[in-house]
Formats: structure tokens, sequence, C-alpha cells
């Protein structure tokens, strides 16, 4: 109760958490959450370790919180589960991997993220777009807004989450030999190999784990679930582990973006933005059985590629959009001046996209009848 306090207070006339503080709140919701479910989850399978999962050893009360305090990843993330946590601790050999590829893949995208952030900063995207001018503003000069401020978003994560995974990495969270077929924030998936390799140091490892973007995908992915996963690995994590996978079939996605806004906290843009994700994801579903995979090159075609990024990437920008701006006030202002315009193509989409499929299939029974 006292973390949905926090982020309501803000309503009742007091002074909103601060960024550093909220971030604090978050990471905090994650690990005791995932390590609520961890210890729920070794304790029904008895604690055994098969050939694809590994069960944490349920922790005492010093060892958890030390886990949930661990100041590294407090204030800046990514998140990291439990079992990664007490991999590090349990390490023989870990200090002493050569991590220097690790550091140097993450220094790199700083040295091209960083400058264009200050950049970007200086255009003063939201505070544009926080104006009364946006009322007044001509669609195509506020896509071009809406454009440059999800561009400063991206900026600012990918800085921000490349300096956070370096500072993991140093302290050896995350680093794991590379055959272990480890994934982002689930560590080795071959359970087998870690229990022989783990302690070895003639052997090549990775940092795979703790890496919370796949920059490529999110720039250039071909759909909106590929641009999701690829955006805060970590979280999507926790989201699929412990809410998507748990929840009834019938509202997995609405839910866990339901679920996801609520983690961010109580603002209005935080919901329009999440809740508008099932509807994109719908449309998606349907556009991609009109248009399928072609058998023999293994993809769509090209000119669906095309179309269907753009398509993926204005969207991503407005929901981006009321990230920023949280209020419904500023939110709304920006949505009604563009008429809404992502909601509306995928109404279409799903509308299109059912009457196509229905008219194929009559058009099959049809030919069957025939025959």
């Amino acid at each position: 109760m006292d973390g949905i306090s926090k982020k309501v207070i803000h309503h009742a006339g007091f002074t909103p958490l601060e960024f550093l503080i909220n971030v604090v709140q978050l990471i905090l919701t994650l690990r005791v959450v995932g390590l609520s479910y961890e210890i729920e989850d070794s304790i029904q399978n008895g604690g055994n370790t098969n050939e694809k999962t590994r069960f944490v050893k349920v922790p005492n009360t010093l060892e958890a919180f030390n886990y949930l305090y661990n100041f590294i990843g407090l204030f800046t993330g990514p998140y990291y589960t439990y079992q990664i946590y007490s991999d590090t601790l349990e390490s023989t050999a870990i200090y002493d991997v050569d991590i220097t590829e690790f550091i140097s893949e993450r220094v790199l995208t700083i040295s091209w993220s960083l400058p264009s952030l200050l950049i970007v900063y200086g255009l003063a995207p939201l505070e544009f777009l926080r104006s009364e001018a946006v009322s007044s503003t001509n669609f195509i000069v506020l896509m071009f807004w809406v454009c440059i401020a999800f561009y400063y978003l991206r900026l600012r994560i990918y800085t921000a989450w490349m300096i956070a995974e370096c500072i993991c990495i140093t302290s050896g969270i995350g680093v794991y030999p590379a055959s272990c077929n480890n994934v982002p924030s689930g560590g080795p998936q071959n359970i087998e190999a870690y229990n022989k390799l783990k302690n070895k140091l003639n052997i090549k490892y990775d940092a795979v784990t703790i890496s919370n973007l796949d920059i490529p995908n999110v720039e250039m992915s071909t759909g909106f679930r590929n641009g999701m996963r690829a955006w805060n690995r970590s979280v999507q994590y926790w989201l699929a582990t412990f809410v998507y996978k748990r929840s009834p079939k019938s509202i997995r996605m609405p839910y866990t973006m339901f679920i996801s806004a609520f983690w961010h906290g109580l603002h209005i843009g935080y919901f329009l933005s999440f809740m508008t994700i099932p509807l994109c994801t719908a449309a998606e579903d349907l556009i991609y059985k009109v248009v399928p995979i072609d058998k023999q090159t293994g993809e769509r075609p090209k000119w669906f590629q095309f179309i269907w990024l753009n398509i993926r990437t204005r969207s991503f920008e407005l929901m981006a959009s009321g990230f920023l701006l949280l209020t419904w006030t500023d939110t709304a202002r920006l949505w009604n001046a563009m008429y809404w315009y992502i909601h509306i193509v995928m109404i279409s989409i799903i509308v299109g996209s059912k009457l196509i499929i229905e008219s194929r299939e009559k058009s099959d029974n049809d030919k069957m009848k025939v025959n």
C-alpha cells in the first residue's frame, strides 16, 4: 500500500516524486514481486533444478534484504533476478574474467548517443508538445515534433542503460560462460553446461544476460511485438515471466499492458500509451494473416515490410508522447490535434483484415463445395 500511496500523492496536492526516488520504487517493486515468485516456484518444485529450469535456494531474511536493497541497479536498473544475483555472489572466478570487450561495446554506443542526446535536448521537443501552440499546429509539423520527442526518449534511454549495464558488468552481474545459451535477464538456459563451466577461466564469457537493449531491433524491428521485446528487456522479462504467462489467455496482452502502465505510475499518459499496444498487436496479428510469410523467402514482401515498419514507428512515436507528457491535458491536446490517427488506422486495419479473411474463408468453402 505504501508503494501505491507514493504513486498517487501528486493527485492529493503533494509534490510529485522526484525522478530518482521513483526509479528506486520501480526497481524495488520488480525485485520484491520477482523474488516472491522465485521463492514460491522453488517451494512448489522442491527446489530441484531440472534440465531447463533452475530454482533458487530460498533466502533468509538478511539475504533477501541484501538483494532487494543492493545498490547495483537500484537507481538505474536493469532488473536482475535473485538467481542471477546469487550466481554472482557464489562465483569464485567472476572478477578475473576479462570484461574489456563488454564495456567497450557499451562505451561505443554512449559515444554517439550522449552527444546526440545533448543536441536533441536543445531542441526542447517536450516544451513545445506541452504548449497551447499544439492545437493550432499543422498535422505534418506535429508528426515531426512527435518524431523528435521519441528520438529524444530513445537517446536518453540508450545512454542511461549503457552506463547502468557497465556498472552491472564491472560488478560481475550477468557475466556467464558464453556456451550456456544465455538470454537477456534469464541467464543460462543450458543448465548442464553452466554447472560444468561455472568458475572456469579459460573459456569465453558474455554479458548477454544483463543486456537491456537490442538497439537494431528497437529501431528497425519488423513488428510491434519484436519492437517491445527489444526494448527494456529486463522489464519485458519480468512482465512475461511473472504477469503474462501467469494470466488467463483471453486477457493476457491487455492485462499485462495495464500492469506495465500501473507499475510506471498513476499518470493517465502511461495508461493511454500502454493500453494502445493491445490495439496495435491485434491489428498486427490480423494483417499478418492477410499478408503471410512467403514460404520461399521466409519473410513477408518487401513492400509490406516497408509500409508496416513506418506504421509501427509512427505508432511508437505517438505512444511515446503519452509516456513523456503524462497528463491528460497535454496528451489529449496533442492526440486530438493529430486526430487520434493511429487508433483510427489500427481499427481500420482490424476491420479490413477481418473482412478479407472472412471473404477468403467463404471463397475457400465455396470451392470445396464445388469440388
